[in-house]
């Protein structure tokens, strides 16, 4: 694609509208609501069609009669089907089936920035969806469109379980928080491990939680029945657990008795709210999980500090890394690129006036944390095979932590154009020696074969936990991967020999 002024924007709609007359090209502009859209014609040369709006109901019939009224038209204008542009604002959830059909049909649908739509109205001081649709209709006219990536595939899919478990991690949060004061009311410090010897919320705490726990009744229970309870849950050392409980119980401050029956009832359920969440999180990186594998973007749970659930999400947020475009503009998407200001002539220097504001605060969050886990997590390659140094990335951290800069924005600059060179070179996280075969100092091929076998079973740990079956074996990019590190490893021993 040839580079102009507008690089991110639908090269198909700009073309169109760059070649085509005006008058033979049909804008549909869309305003997206649950039930009912409400939809207009124009023209390329910003003349209506339509006296009102159509209100087009978000069901199959409303598709096809959107699509009869769409061919009506272009029958009576002589408007060709390739030159038919349909948008509206970012697709929501309810009207991406309703798109989809569109698509299928074989018309193009773009998609404009709401602040656009919102700049080209015709009435500013006023809003109403006829409105919405002068807004729509005239960003398409002038070239602001973007096309509309997928919501369908893997890395569709990738983004909605990315996006539904960092919710269900914030319900997990809450939840926990609300356990916490009725706790502290029915047993204070039984959250406390030093205390009571017991994991905040593991499996032996959940149980006495959900079973109905108070001061007075860890006292009242023998150390015997409360081993055996903490035994059925999975605690270890369940015994010298229980004797700790009943200390702790002796010394600690017994509630109000007539509040007790009520606060128990309410712990209860708040803690099986707490793991039908942690059931549905489970589910959600499951999910996460058999996308990622059956994606190159699997290579990326080889950097040490990167697992499924950080890389499945920002894999999931940028979408298929084939499409990835330079880092600047990667980390200008989610506001990690300080914006700066320049005028006054060629003698004037920039003035940097800070970060912006309108960016994508989840994939932001996802990157940040990247970034510290992988500058602050040791590669086992070092550690086992004793190799020199840090492995790059947290080396970078590091240098970066020494002389007072921002370690996690430049480190996930850094993450992102090691990943994106990971992914369209299928190869894992290596080091420097590795990737510079003609440089002094090359790693040796017995060397790099023993560097694969321990990031293969870094691999195998961290994909261990998910269930990967039902995946066809040609899908399966992790075991693809394998298999073919076993022939390479197997080819290199052969000829040492």
């Amino acid at each position: 694609m040839a580079r102009n002024i507008l690089p991110e924007r639908s090269q198909g709609a700009a073309d169109l509208l760059a070649r085509a007359e005006p008058r033979r090209v049909l804008i549909v502009p869309i305003d997206f609501a649950k039930e009912t859209h409400v939809v207009q014609f124009a023209k390329g040369s910003a003349g209506y069609l339509l006296k009102r709006p159509l209100n087009v109901r978000n069901d199959l019939s409303g598709s096809q009669f959107l699509q009869d009224r769409i061919a009506g038209c272009r029958a009576k204008y002589r408007i060709p089907m390739g030159n038919v542009l349909i948008g509206g604002e970012e697709v929501p959830e309810y009207a991406m089936n309703f798109v989809l059909s569109l698509e299928l049909a074989g018309y193009r649908v773009v998609r404009v920035n709401a602040k656009d739509a919102r700049k080209y109205r015709t009435n500013s001081r006023a809003a109403s969806d006829a409105l919405a649709l002068d807004g729509i209709a005239e960003a398409i006219r002038l070239r602001r469109a973007y096309d509309i990536q997928a919501h369908d595939g893997l890395y569709g899919a990738l983004k909605m379980a990315g996006r539904a478990r960092r919710t269900l991690r914030r319900q997990i949060t809450a939840t926990r928080n609300r356990i916490h004061k009725d706790v502290e009311l029915l047993c204070p410090g039984l959250l406390n491990e030093k205390l009571s010897g017991l994991p905040a919320f593991g499996p032996g705490s959940l149980a006495l939680m959900e079973s109905g726990c108070s001061v007075q009744r860890l006292r009242r229970m023998s150390a015997a029945v409360l081993a055996r309870r903490l035994a059925k849950a999975g605690t270890h050392k369940p015994c010298e657990v229980a004797a700790r409980l009943k200390a702790f119980a002796a010394s600690a401050l017994a509630p109000d008795p007539e509040l007790v029956p009520y606060r128990q009832g309410t712990l209860a359920r708040k803690v099986g709210l707490l793991r039908t969440l942690q059931t549905a999180l489970a589910d959600e990186e499951e999910e996460m999980a058999r996308c990622l594998v059956r994606t190159p973007a699997f290579l990326l749970t080889s950097i040490p500090g990167l697992g499924v659930a950080l890389a499945g999400g920002i894999v999931g947020e940028y979408g298929d890394p084939e499409r990835w475009l330079d880092t600047d503009r990667m980390m200008s998407y989610v506001g990690l690129a300080v914006r700066q200001h320049q005028t006054g002539g060629p003698g004037s220097a920039p003035v940097v006036v800070g970060l912006p504001v309108d960016a994508n605060h989840v994939l932001k969050d996802l990157l940040l944390q990247a970034a510290f886990h992988v500058g602050t997590t040791v590669h086992p390659a070092w550690r086992e095979l004793g190799l020199p140094g840090c492995h790059p990335l947290r080396e970078y951290y590091r240098r970066l932590e020494q002389r007072g800069g921002h370690s996690r924005m430049g480190t996930a600059r850094k993450l992102l154009r090691i990943a994106g060179a990971m992914v369209r070179g299928r190869s894992v996280y290596l080091p420097a020696e590795a990737l510079h075969p003609a440089a002094d100092g090359p790693m040796p091929p017995a060397r790099l074969c023993e560097y694969l076998r321990v990031v293969r079973g870094m691999l195998l740990e961290k994909w261990k936990p998910y269930d990967l079956s039902g995946i066809p074996d040609e899908e399966n990019q992790l075991k693809l991967w394998l298999q073919e590190i076993d022939r390479i490893v197997a080819f290199v021993n052969t000829q040492d020999k």
